[in-house]
Order: structure tokens, then sequence, then C-alpha cells
């Protein structure tokens, strides 16, 4: 699974304020809001739910919601407990509101 790692952004007129007023102060945010992987799984299940039951595991970090964002993901047949590459890729993404496209491997993972 691909993850992206956000890094603090310190901005520098609130630093130095936290400077002047405490010593050791720091100001950050962070730029994208995150879901975790989990719910991208949810998600990915629910848009395979009309060509069957499936089981999508997209591990346990967060994703960052842009447009664009490629998670990379396992999907497990129930019946078969055959196992495949799935990506998910998010795109119109608003907010906390956001669309899955997925896809899944023709063949199963070796």
């Amino acid at each position: 699974m691909r993850r992206t790692t956000t890094r603090p952004i310190v901005l520098a007129s609130a630093a130095a304020l936290c400077a002047v007023a405490l010593a050791g102060c720091t100001a950050s945010a962070s730029a994208n809001l995150t879901v975790p992987a989990s719910k991208i799984a949810q998600d990915a299940e629910g848009a395979l739910a009309e060509i069957g039951e499936a089981d999508v595991d997209c591990g346990d970090g967060t994703v960052d919601l842009v447009d664009g964002e490629v998670v990379e993901c396992e999907l497990t047949d129930p019946a078969t407990g055959t196992v495949y590459d799935t990506t998910v890729t998010l795109s119109d993404v608003e907010g906390t509101n956001y669309h899955v496209d997925v896809q899944v491997a023709e063949t199963p993972k070796a």
C-alpha cells in the first residue's frame, strides 16, 4: 500500500510569536485531510458489491484525501480464499467526500 506522509508546516509568524511568549513553542498544520485505510477498503467493497462479495484490505495506515491518491490493497475472494492485487484511486475529493475507482488484477497473487 502506498502511504503518503505529510510533514508539518511551521508557520513563521506563529513560531516567532511563540518564541517570544514561550521558549520551545512551535505551530504546525497538516495540508490534507486523511481517512483510515480501513475506510477506503469498506468503500472499495461497496463499489464492488454489484459483482459479488469481496473482502478488501488496504492496511492499517491513513490515506490522504487528495485527487489521484492511489492506495494499494488486496482483495480476497471469500468463497475460494484467492487473493488479488487491487488498486483504489480517489477522485472528486471535496473535504471528506470522495469517489473511489477500484481496479482488481485479472490474475491472483502468486
